[in-house]
């Protein structure tokens, strides 16, 4: 009876809560013509996120430069939206309440997230494009990619900070409750929009510069006021941006300075799946990502510290995010 009570209790456990901010895989699904349960060509298919544990995983829409950048932009909404539509166990979240409801469906929970906010195009009607992203489930917005645009300059081409319009951007999204993210922003976009921020601001897939002296990663500075609005900032896995040699330990030391810099409560995950990234050794795909979270065990993580990096912190982010909405 004693057996058969644990045995009941640890089956209506929910799963634990495991969120990737930073996936690409809509590009490759759309330019390999792949679904996201093909068995080969993804980093973070379907298979893969289910056997690494990651249950809300952030789909990114990246128009490269040489592309229409809008059209783009509405083409991989629309892969992703296909991939939702044909498979019952997938859901596109809007909501924090939602994609914990997934999870604890064992479900996988979809976020929508613009790389580059470069995918509005180049038109004046920019605030209708991203409003109608925004009813179409767009959450997450990425200031900049590897180029300045009109809204603001990145760390790419050492740009400036926002522009007239990306302040106006700023202010709307914040008003929808769309969380906004400087990876890739330059220093100065990114303090603009963290100072004094009423809401979390994130940085979806950066490092820590003083580890990897890269423009991708983010100084002690940005660290500590990312941390003080509230936000999060989600490991990288590309090796570029961890340093030589890269491994699981490695990507576990920039989690460490993360956390000596703005506190456990700014960790996430944001690992790059599906970009075109050299892939640290032991976290070559999705379903290998269990070994960093062994790793920060292993160096005395707390199991709420974890838990924290694991998805937990965002979505405190994000609910607070959407607290703000008008």
């Amino acid at each position: 009876m004693i057996q058969l009570f644990f045995m009941t209790h640890a089956l209506a456990q929910p799963p634990t809560l495991q969120v990737d901010l930073h996936l690409d895989t809509p590009t490759q699904m759309l330019t390999k013509k792949l679904p996201l349960d093909h068995a080969d060509g993804l980093e973070a298919g379907f298979s893969q996120l289910r056997a690494g544990g990651t249950n809300v995983a952030v789909q990114v829409l990246w128009p490269p430069r040489n592309t229409e950048h809008k059209k783009r932009a509405y083409a991989l909404l629309d892969t992703v939206q296909r991939q939702i539509d044909r498979r019952e166990d997938v859901d596109l979240a809007t909501e924090p309440a939602a994609a914990r409801a997934s999870v604890t469906q064992g479900r996988l929970a979809l976020l929508l997230s613009m790389e580059g906010a470069h995918g509005l195009g180049t038109d004046e009607n920019w605030r209708e494009t991203f409003l109608d992203f925004y009813q179409k489930g767009l959450r997450l917005m990425g200031l900049t990619w590897s180029f300045s645009n009109r809204f603001a300059g990145s760390s790419g081409d050492k740009g400036a900070g926002l522009t007239e319009e990306g302040r106006a951007l700023v202010a709307l999204a914040r008003r929808k409750g769309v969380v906004l993210d400087v990876s890739h922003a330059s220093r100065a976009t990114t303090m603009e929009v963290c100072q004094d921020s009423p809401v979390p601001v994130i940085a979806s897939h950066s490092n820590a510069w003083k580890l990897r002296q890269h423009s991708r990663n983010l100084t002690d500075e940005e660290i500590a006021c990312i941390a003080s609005s509230g936000g999060v900032i989600g490991l990288n896995f590309h090796a570029t941006f961890v340093g030589s040699d890269a491994n699981v330990a490695k990507v576990a030391d920039h989690a460490e300075y993360l956390a000596r810099v703005g506190g456990h409560g700014v960790v996430a995950l944001g690992s790059d799946f599906d970009g075109y990234i050299k892939k640290p050794v032991g976290l070559e795909h999705a379903g290998k990502v269990p070994a960093l979270w062994a790793e920060l065990r292993g160096r005395g993580w707390t199991e709420a510290q974890v838990r924290g990096a694991r998805g937990e912190n965002f979505m405190r982010a994000w609910a607070a995010v959407r607290a703000g909405a008008e």
